[in-house]
Formats: structure tokens, sequence, C-alpha cells
């Protein structure tokens, strides 16, 4: 039993913990966007509420759709390229 304690100890410190982390890193930066992105659409809907000329509310909406999938698929792309990079430092000689 004791050298099965030993061996999670050992995958959690060495393999487990450091991916984990990323994970988190990434988790906590992908909600963080989201939430900037949310709270702009928001202001968006209050501008359009109050009466904001539709033409000009037309192009913030437009501009806030590039923004969007600008920083989702960056983010994405951010996350692929950490895991290939940690998947390349791994692999056997």
């Amino acid at each position: 039993m004791a050298g099965d304690e030993w061996f999670f100890s050992e995958l959690w410190v060495q393999e487990l913990r450091p991916w984990f982390l990323h994970l988190l890193s990434d988790f906590v930066k992908t909600l963080s966007i989201l939430g900037v992105l949310y709270v702009i659409w928001e202001v968006v809907n209050l501008l359009r509420i109050r009466g904001y000329p539709p033409d000009l509310l037309s192009n913030i909406e437009k501009t806030h759709f590039a923004f969007m999938w600008i920083a989702l698929v960056s983010t994405s792309f951010n996350f692929v390229i950490k895991q290939v990079i940690v998947l390349w430092r791994k692999r056997k000689p």
C-alpha cells in the first residue's frame, strides 16, 4: 500500500500538478476574456435601450463580434500550442 501512495504522490508532483496548473490558468484566462466580452455586450444592449443611433450600434456590434472571435481563437490556439510544447518536451529521445 505504501508503494501505491508513493506512486500517486510522485505522479501528482511530476506530471499532474503542472498540467493542472496550466489548465487552471488557461481556464481563468478564458473566463476573464468571456467576462469582459459579456460586459461589453451588456453595454451595447444598454446603449440600444437608451436610444443610441442604430448605424453606430451596428458598427459596435460588428466590432464586438470580431473581437469575440479573435479572443476565442487566440485563446484556443494558445492552449493547443502550450499542450504541444509540453508533449514535445516530454517525448523520449
